[in-house]
């Protein structure tokens, strides 16, 4: 029988303030992505609905983690609503819609009503089906949403309008075989207290690394003056070396990502967020895979260490770098 494809709603995550709820997840099924759309309404006056008052994650910011976890204690995807967005951006070429209400300085209340996709087969590949979720022979599937607060999507906030929640739908196959690798995305945050050449950050040995998103913020907000150059390192054999603005500007141009003038004031400039706390050019994204096949991907299967070593500059005040390895898990045959 050939394969089939499927789109359907599966579950509402409910809103608790600053607490995790989770929802299950069907069974029996390859899933190949999940839609989530985020509603809901803080309350505050239109004065106070400015892009200064915004949180960097705009609407997103209320989603502190979404993870999904499988048989209860294997996290496959774990990263937050604002994170997802740039991960969106990135991953398919353009900007997900942001919600003008927000931070338009006028609008009391402002709604919003917006969806990212988290994915599980992997874009920009020969076969993305290679990375779907193939939940036949889990025990157990669910989504968890760690919620936060109304002040994290505009600091003046006093309450919910309406209480944000989370509508589940996926995108799904029936009748494909495998096997399948699985994609896992998590997040490494590390504090920079010094400017540092070599800003060194461990990363666990075994999977496939596909590529790395990485974020850089200094008190807060995003910080585009912090990293200088990019390496990717295993002992003495050098995967990456890249200047900051090579592995800015080369990844825009080859994926097709338009941009506008590289001033955030400036009519030309595409505007990717709504608050003034966001800078598109504070996050970058390191594909080490240029023809397509995974199997291009760094396998460190072996490998006594792998490591990135970032050249960075420390900001005026509590500097942090933000990590989202892309790892594939293979299917290993046996030696």
């Amino acid at each position: 029988m050939a394969q089939q494809v499927r789109r359907r709603f599966l579950e509402t995550v409910g809103y608790s303030s600053n607490n995790k709820q989770a929802e299950r997840l069907s069974r029996g099924m390859v899933y190949r992505e999940l839609h989530l759309r985020l509603q809901g309404a803080p309350t505050l006056s239109g004065a106070n609905n400015t892009q200064a008052n915004t949180d960097p994650g705009d609407e997103w910011g209320v989603v502190k983690r979404i993870d999904i976890i499988a048989n209860n204690t294997d996290v496959i995807k774990s990263i937050s609503g604002k994170a997802l967005w740039w991960m969106n951006h990135f991953m398919y070429g353009n900007s997900p819609r942001i919600t003008p209400a927000i931070g338009d300085g006028s609008t009391a209340n402002p709604s919003f009503d917006s969806v990212l996709i988290l994915p599980f087969w992997m874009p920009n590949s020969i076969r993305p089906m290679d990375t779907a979720l193939d939940s036949r022979n889990l025990s157990d599937l669910k989504i968890e949403v760690t919620w936060g607060a109304f002040t994290d999507v505009n600091s003046a906030a006093t309450a919910w309008t309406t209480e944000p929640t989370l509508e589940v739908g996926s995108l799904e196959s029936f009748n494909v075989t495998g096997p399948f690798s699985q994609w896992r995305v998590f997040e490494i945050e590390k504090e920079i207290t010094a400017t540092n050449p070599r800003f060194q950050i461990q990363l666990p040995v075994g999977p496939i690394y596909r590529g790395f998103m990485l974020h850089f913020t200094d008190a807060g907000v995003d910080d585009s003056a912090i990293l200088n150059n990019f390496k990717l390192v295993s002992g003495t054999t050098v995967f990456a070396d890249i200047k900051e603005t090579f592995l800015k500007q080369v990844f825009d141009i080859r994926n097709g990502m338009q941009r506008g003038l590289d001033d955030g004031a400036s009519a030309a400039y595409t505007e990717d967020r709504r608050s003034t706390e966001a800078n598109r050019e504070a996050w970058y994204f390191y594909d080490h895979v240029t023809d397509g096949f995974n199997s291009e991907g760094i396998d460190s299967l072996g490998f006594s260490e792998l490591e990135l070593e970032l050249d960075v500059t420390i900001g005026a005040g509590t500097t942090k770098c933000f990590v989202w390895p892309w790892q594939i898990i293979p299917v290993r045959g046996n030696a």
